[in-house]
């Protein structure tokens, strides 16, 4: 049991293994994910980073929507 090329089939067994788990995770968090219209809801932006992220303009501690 200690041949390389034992070795390397237990090595490409535990990477598809992984693969396999990854895709899987992958697809499932990807389906149970929330859907949105992509209205953004500025009054719930807690963060200036965050507000600036998603095109907000931060003033007094409250994101709002930046104005052109």
């Amino acid at each position: 049991m200690d041949s390389p090329v034992t070795k390397l089939i237990f090595i490409a067994a535990a990477v598809a293994a992984s693969v396999l788990v990854v895709t899987v995770m992958w697809t499932t968090l990807g389906r149970n994910a929330p859907q949105t219209d992509g209205t953004v809801e500025y009054s719930k932006i807690q963060t200036e980073n965050l507000c600036k992220a998603v095109g907000g303009q931060w003033a007094s501690g409250a994101c709002t929507a930046k104005t052109s």
